[in-house]
């Protein structure tokens, strides 16, 4: 009488280590190309939070009749919105009159058509704004957002599309 055996097949702890050595090595070697992929990504958040930003100014400065501004400190890395009341300009009172913070190792600049840097972009009642220039940017890389005539948003740029 033969007997067999019923004992299911299973991985060895040889095999084991071999597929745990392999999983390594292929890490090693993708971790130095993945390296700035976040902080690419983080450029990326922060330059469709900017843009998101200049919508909801728009939209708040047309639905409660007061000029409404993005003031940008370039120095601090920094950006919020502001209101119009009376003479002064006061931050909102919402999640977007928040500061927010560009990503470390990240710049701000606004400028008009002629280069001049500016610390603000003014959105109308009207609908009307500002036209300018917003680069965000870092070492290894860039985003532009901008509104070129007063009647129209603010939009990212292609990669590679110049403005007109």
């Amino acid at each position: 009488m033969q007997h067999t055996r019923n004992h299911p097949r299973a991985f060895t702890l040889i095999e084991l280590i071999i597929v745990m050595v392999i999983i390594s090595i292929a890490l090693a070697v993708a971790a130095p190309s993945l390296s700035g992929w976040n902080r690419g990504s983080r450029l990326r958040d922060a330059s469709d939070q900017f843009l998101a930003l200049t919508r909801w100014a728009r939209v708040q400065a047309i639905a409660t009749s007061k000029v409404h501004r993005i003031n940008v400190d370039a120095q601090g890395g920094r950006y919020w919105v502001s209101a119009q009341e009376g003479l002064e300009f006061v931050p909102v009172m919402s999640h977007f009159g928040d500061e927010f913070y560009v990503p470390e190792g990240s710049i701000i600049e606004v400028t008009n058509e002629q280069s001049q840097n500016f610390d603000y972009i003014s959105f109308y009642p009207t609908g009307r704004t500002t036209p300018r220039h917003v680069r965000l940017a870092d070492d290894r890389g860039e985003f532009s957002i901008v509104c070129q005539t007063p009647a129209e948003g603010f939009r990212i740029l292609k990669p590679g599309e110049v403005i007109q």
